[in-house]
C-alpha cells in the first residue's frame, strides 16, 4: 500500500479525481485541496486487497453489456517506482453485490466486492480533507482565546506537561484539560465546505467572529480559527461558520467546543498539584511537628524504597503496607477544593506551623514538600441513606502559594507509619537492654559498633 503514490479516476462525464502524494501529503490534484487521510486510506486499502470474486469471461467481445464501455469509470494507479497499472469499473452485477471489472492489460472480466470500487462515483467533496483545523497537540506551546460576551482564556505550555493560565487568572492547569481543549480544535470536521476564497466575510459573520482561537507553536506560524455566525435553522448539534485564518475557505462545524472553552477557570485549575501522577516515589521523610489527639507521635520517621523493598532509617525492611501506602496516598493527592490563591495569612490555614511536613523522593531525582494544617470543612455524602462526613485537611506544596483542601487520608497514614517506628523503635531499645544483660552474664565485652 505504502508504494502507491496517485491515483486517477476518470469518470464517464469527464470529471476527473487524481489523488497524489506530496511532500506535505496527499492533496487532490484538480483543485489543489488535502485529500482526507481516511479516503486515501480506504483507496490504499481496497486496491491492496482486491481480489476477483468470480472470472465471468476470458475473452471479451462485448465490454459494453457490463457497463465497461463509454459508461464506465476508469482508474489509473501509479506507483513509487514508476510502474502503472489500470483498470475499467463498470456496473454492478444482477444482484448488486458486486461489480464487474476489467483490467486494461487483458480483455477478462472478473467481478469484485461491491465496496472495493462503489466510492469511485462520489463528488471531489467526500475526498477532501474534512479536519480544516488539524495539528499535533503535542506542538502546541499558547492558546488564546477570545470568547462570546467578551470572555479571554489564555493558556501557556512552561514544561513538557505543565500548562499555567495567564487569563482570566493566574494558576496551574491540568494538563489533561490543557490537552482537552487543544484536541477540541485538532478534531473539528467540516461537516460542509461553503465558500472558497470569500470576500464577504460579513456574510458569515467572520467579519466580527464571535470566538476566535490562536494556538501558537516552537516551529510553525500560529494556527487562528474564526467562530462566526450560527447556521441558521434547527441543527442539533448546532453548528457555525468557521475559517482559518489566512486560508479563504469557509466551512460549517459544530460549535460544541466553545462550551468547553467557556467553563468556570476553576474546573481547569491542575487538582493534581503534587505532580507525582506518573513518577514512582522512592522515598518519604515525614515530620509530625503537633498532634492534639496523640503527642507522643510527634517526631520523624524517614522511609526509602531500594528495589522493592521499603526500609527504616537503619536499614531493615518495614514490614507490612504502610510506606507503600503513605507514598500511593502522597502521589493521589489532589485538590478537592482551592482555599486561596495566594494567602497573606497561612494560619489561619494551620500552615505558618504545619502539623506534618512530608519531603518527597521520585525515581527521577525530583523533591516535592507537602505542608498538612488544620482540618478544613468536611466532605459530607449520603450513604446507605445516612449522611457522612468524610475529613479533609488544608494542604499547600512548600514552594507553591496555593492553598488546597484534600482527603485527609494521607495524615492518617502519616500517624500510621509514625506508631509503627514508635513501636520498632520500643522493641529495639528492649532487644538492645537484653543484649546488654546477656553480655553482663556471661562476662562478654560489648561489641564495637560496626
Amino acid at each position: 500500500k505504502q508504494d502507491l503514490v496517485q491515483a486517477r479516476v476518470t469518470r464517464p462525464d469527464g470529471e476527473i479525481l487524481t489523488l497524489v502524494e506530496t511532500d506535505e501529503g496527499w492533496v487532490i490534484e484538480e483543485t489543489g485541496f488535502r485529500a482526507s487521510k481516511s479516503m486515501v486510506n480506504r483507496v490504499k486499502h481496497q486496491l491492496h486487497d482486491l481480489v476477483a470474486r468470480a472470472t465471468v469471461l476470458r475473452e471479451a467481445e462485448d465490454p459494453a453489456l457490463y457497463g465497461l464501455g463509454e459508461s464506465a469509470v476508469k482508474v489509473e494507479l501509479t506507483f513509487r517506482d514508476g510502474r502503472q497499472e489500470s483498470f475499467l469499473a463498470g456496473d454492478p452485477n444482477p444482484s448488486s453485490v458486486s461489480y464487474y471489472i476489467q483490467p486494461l492489460d487483458g480483455t477478462a472480466i472478473f467481478t469484485v466486492k461491491k465496496s472495493a470500487v462503489d466510492y469511485y462515483s462520489l463528488s471531489l467533496d467526500e475526498f477532501r480533507e474534512r479536519r480544516f483545523a488539524g495539528f499535533n497537540s503535542k506542538d502546541a506551546d499558547r492558546v488564546e482565546a477570545d470568547l462570546p460576551e467578551g470572555a479571554r482564556l489564555v493558556l501557556q505550555r512552561t514544561g513538557e506537561k505543565t500548562w499555567v493560565m495567564t487569563e482570566p487568572l493566574q494558576m496551574s492547569v491540568s494538563l489533561d484539560q490543557a490537552r482537552s481543549l487543544l484536541g477540541r480544535i485538532a478534531v473539528l470536521k467540516a461537516t460542509d465546505f461553503v465558500a472558497e476564497g470569500a470576500e464577504d466575510l460579513a456574510a458569515y459573520g467572520l467579519d466580527q467572529p464571535r470566538a476566535r482561537v490562536s494556538i501558537s507553536f516552537g516551529t510553525r506560524e500560529p494556527l487562528v480559527l474564526l467562530v462566526g455566525d450560527p447556521v441558521e435553522g434547527d441543527e442539533d448539534p448546532p453548528l457555525s461558520h468557521m475559517m482559518v485564518l489566512g486560508e479563504g475557505t469557509v466551512y460549517t462545524a459544530k460549535d460544541a467546543f466553545l462550551d468547553d472553552f467557556c467553563v468556570d477557570p476553576e474546573e481547569l485549575r491542575d487538582k493534581a498539584f503534587m505532580d507525582l501522577a506518573d513518577q514512582e516515589i522512592v522515598g518519604v521523610t515525614a515530620t509530625m511537628h503537633r498532634s492534639e489527639d496523640d503527642p507522643d507521635l510527634v517526631g520523624e520517621v524517614p522511609l526509602k524504597k531500594v528495589g522493592d523493598v521499603w526500609q527504616w532509617y537503619d536499614g531493615t525492611p518495614v514490614p507490612g503496607s504502610t510506606p507503600r501506602r503513605l507514598a500511593d496516598r502522597v502521589r493521589a493527592v489532589e485538590a478537592e477544593e482551592f482555599a486561596e490563591d495566594s494567602p497573606k495569612d497561612l494560619g489561619k490555614y494551620g500552615l505558618d506551623a504545619p502539623s506534618v511536613t512530608l519531603v518527597i523522593l521520585s525515581d527521577e531525582g525530583e523533591t516535592r514538600t507537602l505542608l498538612l494544617g488544620d482540618d478544613a470543612p468536611p466532605r459530607e455524602v449520603e450513604h446507605e441513606e445516612e449522611q457522612r462526613s468524610i475529613p479533609r485537611i488544608y494542604a499547600k506544596r512548600a514552594d507553591e502559594a496555593p492553598v488546597y483542601i484534600i482527603d485527609a487520608g494521607v495524615m492518617s497514614v502519616t500517624e500510621d507509619a509514625l506508631r509503627e517506628q514508635r513501636r520498632k523503635l520500643k522493641n529495639d531499645g528492649e532487644r538492645d537492654v537484653r543484649h546488654e544483660r546477656l553480655e553482663e552474664e556471661l562476662g562478654m565485652e560489648p561489641e564495637s559498633p560496626q
